[in-house]
């Protein structure tokens, strides 16, 4: 009886343990999906969003801040305008060693980014993050507030920026190179990785080529032009020999050949020439009468009075690209994939790449347009004080723009002699307001941020090629330097 009664005890024991833990089971699977429900989400950037009182994802944002260890401060904004109450608001810095700054788990809003960095202007801007995306803008440059100028020569009133040698035109209306005076009056550009130099003599009326590394030596080209239009030249697409070039008319431009440091690209009123200078030849590329001239990569593109045309340098070749008339203004890109003019009054641009819908009217009233280094946007100037910034290539989201979307700004006093410059990262341009040098980007999503690089500026000039910027202030050259 009393085996029975433990039998009895221990079924009912082994029957309690059991349902409790069956009980332990189910709780803990009840408590795995709900944390599940909140894990898995949140490891995939999902947040409760107490604004919105709703579930969303989060986003992040990227910024390439030059100088490094600059401060940034993100607050949230209750508006997309700009106006309303901070609910946000923490500041970090970017490292010394590296300029790019990432700023996750963000909610998805628009937020007021300001960089800062003690003796640099500063910079502002309202920025919508994206769910589920990092935002990566343009690269953020702050310009200092006082800009450290190396004074380079006194008596100065042009310059001609080179990396391999210092040129200007003095007071007394001398062109000078390395010091030396050189023949000439009027310099037109740099030729041959700017070892070599084109200037003009407006008195003799001469074309003449400045070779600095051999004490500036000249060669007269309007003399070497005249002499080979009277000898008998191989003509380069049959190879046969032609007879001299009937042209009694006189060098109205010349620029340097895209490809060959060795020859020139020019014209009279008749026809468009190809002169080597290095082994004298002359090539007529078009035989008849043309408007406006340009080169660019292997192509020279030239304008009549009723059409547009390329000439292939190595195929030999002339194209009609369109059939416009009154084309005033031309400029190509650089990799030629757009060519822009004015004409009638209206800026064009010609996308190649379409054969058809290829011709975008873009302003009226154009003065002054130019191609971005990185061939992605074109700035036009238009009614004197106006610019607008067209994004034509694939980096138009890092402006917060579509593809053929713009910028427009509006600078008091531009000065329509340079009315801009490119920067080299293609983001930026220098304008001159007055006599004031700013630095405007080119986006102009609410702040808009336009730095003073320096006051009392009258002529700036920007070389590329060392990101440097010099200035004329009143009849003295300066080197902006870090």
């Amino acid at each position: 009886m009393l085996a029975s009664v433990n039998n009895k005890l221990h079924n009912k024991y082994y029957t309690m343990n059991l349902k409790i833990r069956r009980l332990i089971f189910y709780a803990l699977i009840i408590i795995f999906l709900i944390l599940a429900f909140f894990i898995i989400p949140y490891s995939n950037g999902w947040r409760f969003d107490p604004g919105t009182l709703s579930f969303v994802k989060l986003g992040g944002l990227y910024l390439n801040v030059e100088p490094a260890e600059a401060s940034v401060q993100v607050s949230l904004l209750t508006s997309v305008l700009g106006a309303g109450v901070n609910k946000l608001n923490f500041e970090i810095k970017s490292s010394f060693m590296k300029s790019g700054l990432l700023i996750a788990n963000l909610f998805p809003k628009t937020y007021h980014i300001s960089v800062q960095k003690t003796g640099y202007q500063s910079w502002n801007k309202n920025i919508t993050v994206k769910p589920s995306l990092v935002v990566q803008i343009y690269p953020i440059i702050l310009m200092p507030e006082k800009s450290n100028e190396e004074l380079l020569k006194n008596k100065v009133t042009d310059f001609f920026p080179n990396t391999n040698y210092l040129a200007w035109e003095d007071t007394s209306n001398k062109l000078k190179i390395g010091g030396k005076i050189i023949k000439g009056n009027k310099f037109l550009t740099w030729l041959a990785d700017y070892k070599s130099a084109l200037v003009y003599d407006e008195i003799a009326k001469n074309y003449l080529i400045i070779n600095p590394a051999q004490n500036n030596s000249a060669l007269n080209i309007s003399l070497l032009f005249d002499n080979l239009k009277y000898q008998k030249n191989i003509d380069p697409r049959t190879y046969e020999l032609g007879e001299g070039v009937d042209d009694k008319n006189t060098i109205k431009n010349v620029i340097g050949h895209p490809l060959d440091k060795n020859k020139l690209v020019l014209a009279t009123d008749k026809n468009l020439y190809i002169l080597d200078f290095y082994k004298p030849s002359l090539e007529i590329i078009n035989p008849d009468q043309y408007n406006l001239f340009t080169a660019s990569g292997e192509e020279i593109f030239f304008t009549d009075s009723n059409s547009l045309y390329s000439y292939n340098l190595n195929k030999n070749e002339n194209l009609v690209l369109s059939k416009q008339k009154n084309i005033d203004l031309l400029e190509a890109s650089p990799n030629n994939q757009f060519v822009a003019f004015s004409s009638d009054n209206k800026l064009m641009l010609l996308d190649r790449t379409k054969s058809e819908n290829g011709l975008t009217n873009l302003v009226e009233n154009p003065t002054y347009f130019k191609f971005s280094p990185d061939n992605k946007k074109i700035a036009a100037v238009y009614d004197n004080n106006k610019i607008k910034i067209f994004f034509i290539g694939d980096d138009y989201e890092l402006f917060n723009k579509k593809i053929m979307g713009s910028s427009s700004f509006e600078i008091n006093s531009l000065d329509l002699n340079l009315p801009i410059a490119w920067h080299g990262n293609s983001s930026y341009i220098f304008v001159k307001s007055g006599t004031d040098l700013k630095f405007l980007e080119i986006n102009d999503d609410s702040p808009i941020n336009l730095q003073t690089i320096d006051t009392d500026v009258d002529k700036y000039f920007y070389n590329r090629q060392e990101n440097t910027i010099y200035l004329i202030k009143n009849e003295s050259l300066y080197k902006i330097i870090e």
